[in-house]
């Protein structure tokens, strides 16, 4: 899959030029920050394994969806005999229909480790942060942790993961090399300062196109920001290839959802009249992209405007990928996120977060904002 095509399903949506000299970022120059931890999970793997053998949405990608070939063909080739193991099946009749797809399995995942086979809490994270069981009982929890431990055992994922680690390290290396470029501070500055905040990465290759944002907090408050990522692609030479252009907007946009989804949902009273009205002009579609309720869309839609800034202030190379400027891949784009993703209020959004840089003394944090982007937001609706 060519970079391009990867950009245009999985890069979410940009601003058009005119907008780039915003002022309330710091110089594109700052000092980047690449003390973000990369590590290839054995425990995300083992559920993401799973997943794409149950067919659970998000993780039933093919080659074309940009999974590796190879790595694809060596899953199904070792777990083909245990499609009909009751960790799958419980997965695929009992937990998918109640929302266990997309990221919440990742959420699922990074809440254990794996300890000579068995699966145990991570004691030092909130267990029911961000309404996790709201999307899975504690008793369907409990009883698929057993499953998923007989599933290890069975069908020897241990010896699996074990023998795939050169690839995993691979992984770890050529993500590294974009992680490099991130201006880590932007955080802070952008959306306000958080104490003792943590980001980390968990590439998944069988993740194809889908990345996923998992928010958690410790017991001592401090938040905890995840990114699970795929859109991992191999070089001429046959090397694993995270390319920057499509790969850094991603990383920023789910780090974004740490920040944007808990102001979406604390100020959701005063946009929800709003969201919904668009939300029911094209509800089938927006679950056909995994954003089925209003408050996803809107998500979804916060998240990119707020990616956006960050690329006004920090241009990408684009040599080599068929670009001449910012200007003409800002220009497709922005195309992309109105037309197929339907995202109406992505130049609102952004045009209000531009009123916020020129007053930024005003509102020094993105929370002091939030009433004049719901004053924004509703005003877009016709309210």
């Amino acid at each position: 899959m060519t970079d391009f095509r990867r950009i245009i399903q999985s890069t979410a949506g940009l601003v058009f030029a005119f907008m780039m000299s915003v002022t309330w970022a710091a110089d594109i120059n700052a000092a980047r920050s690449n003390e973000i931890p990369v590590k290839y999970s054995e425990e995300t793997e083992l559920v993401g394994v799973l997943c794409h053998i149950a067919g659970i949405d998000g993780y039933s990608f093919d080659a074309e969806d940009g999974v590796l070939e190879d790595y694809l063909a060596d899953v199904d080739s070792a777990f083909a005999g245990f499609k009909d193991h009751k960790a799958v099946v419980f997965a695929r009749e009992r937990l998918f229909p109640r929302g266990f797809g997309w990221d919440f399995p990742m959420a699922f995942a990074l809440r254990l480790r794996l300890e000579n086979g068995r699966l145990i809490y991570n004691d030092g994270i909130e267990k029911n942060f961000d309404d996790y069981y709201e999307r899975i009982s504690r008793k369907d929890e409990k009883k698929f942790i057993r499953l998923l431990e007989d599933f290890y055992e069975e069908s020897g994922f241990g010896e699996f993961f074990a023998g795939h680690k050169a690839l995993y390290e691979e992984c770890e290396t050529a993500m590294r090399k974009v992680v490099a470029e991130i201006d880590l501070s932007w955080y802070d500055r952008f959306f306000g300062m958080r104490e003792n905040s943590s980001f980390s990465i968990y590439p998944g290759l069988l993740n194809g196109g889908g990345n996923y944002a998992v928010h958690q907090m410790k017991k001592d408050g401090a938040d905890v920001i995840n990114a699970v990522m795929g859109c991992c692609d191999r070089d001429r030479n046959g090397d694993i290839y995270y390319g920057a252009v499509y790969t850094l907007p991603i990383l920023i946009h789910e780090f974004n959802h740490s920040y944007c989804n808990p102001l979406n949902k604390e100020f959701w009273s005063e946009i929800a009249e709003s969201a919904e009205k668009l939300f029911r002009k094209n509800a089938k579609f927006y679950a056909s992209i995994a954003y089925g309720s209003p408050e996803l869309m809107m998500n979804e839609t916060f998240v990119e405007a707020c990616m956006m800034c960050y690329l006004m202030t920090h241009p990408l190379d684009l040599e080599g990928t068929g670009f001449k400027d910012m200007d003409e891949l800002l220009g497709r784009l922005i195309d992309i996120d109105e037309t197929d993703k339907k995202f109406i209020l992505i130049r609102d959004i952004i045009d209000a977060l531009q009123e916020r840089g020129d007053n930024y003394g005003k509102y020094p944090e993105m929370r002091d904002f939030m009433p004049v982007y719901a004053y924004r937001v509703n005003r877009a609706c016709g309210r």
